[in-house]
């Protein structure tokens, strides 16, 4: 049977398939495992070599390939399938349907047309994208607590956002936290001076007019709420971007009204500028 995982987060892809090696060496004692770089055409003849032994060796089989489309495609498929097998005397789908052998599988994208079959046929099929927003958050809380670590909020954020769509990137920078002075000493919750002070993080400080023209130009909600969420967590003051949205002449009449009655506002303590931004942000 076949085990399928894929998609771009190679890390999570990778923790996943040495889970389920480990899970089927523990589980099987009479296993045989090899792993199995189909880049090189000779793999796939030692492949059909490993998967023979079936028939002369009464245990369990896992092979784990890696860069299968970058073999013929043909004879990949002939093997899955079956067929041209002058030399091992299987019968038909042997590999796509047997408990004895399991083909497990990681890629970076799905199968190309000529190998559809691979997902459709498989018994398990797992896909990794990257992670965003707070499924995101929570994947970093979760690999810090596994290395002792805690983030505040804002630290949180800037991790989030310095590292976004590099899993591998965050994992290494939690393993270079965890043994820093910020990681072996008890001083609670990390903080973003903490993070500055041991990392090099090419973080650049978002555009003010990304905000700006997300508010003004009414973009979808989603938008306008990660376009301040960049610019709380990268610190710009609140009353800056006010100004600056405030001083443009080119705006919709409707919002220069709405700038105007937060300023009165704001002056008479009735609201923060923070608050405007948000309130900004969610009514457009």
């Amino acid at each position: 049977m076949i085990i399928y995982l894929y998609g771009p987060d190679s890390y999570r892809r990778q923790k996943r398939l040495n889970k389920i090696i480990e899970e089927y060496k523990q589980k099987h004692s009479n296993l045989s495992c090899d792993y199995f770089d189909l880049e090189n055409p000779e793999e796939l003849f030692r492949l059909k070599e490993f998967s023979a032994q079936l028939l002369i060796f009464d245990n369990k089989k896992l092979a784990v390939l890696n860069n299968i489309y970058e073999t013929d495609s043909k004879k990949l498929r002939e093997f899955f399938k079956g067929g041209s097998r002058a030399s091992v005397s299987l019968p038909p789908k042997r590999y796509l349907d047997s408990e004895d052998f399991t083909i497990l599988i990681s890629e970076e994208n799905s199968p190309p047309p000529e190998l559809n079959f691979l997902t459709k046929k498989a018994f398990s099929v797992e896909k990794f994208e990257n992670l965003e927003g707070d499924r995101w958050r929570f994947f970093i809380q979760k690999e810090a607590r596994e290395r002792n670590i805690a983030f505040t909020p804002r630290a949180l954020n800037f991790l989030a956002e310095a590292f976004q769509a590099d899993s591998w990137g965050l994992v290494n920078e939690l393993d270079k936290i965890s043994i820093s002075p910020i990681g072996l000493i008890d001083i609670g919750l990390i903080d973003i001076e903490d993070l500055k002070r041991i990392g090099d993080y090419h973080y650049e400080s978002p555009d003010i007019f990304g905000y700006i023209n997300a508010v003004s130009k009414d973009w979808p909600l989603g938008q306008r709420i990660i376009a301040l969420e960049k610019l709380f967590i990268s610190q710009e003051e609140p009353v800056k971007i006010f100004n600056i949205l405030a001083s443009l002449k080119r705006l919709p009449t409707k919002l220069i009204q709405k700038l105007a009655d937060y300023d009165i506002m704001v002056k008479s303590g009735k609201i923060d500028y923070e608050e405007v931004l948000l309130d900004l942000a969610l009514s457009g």
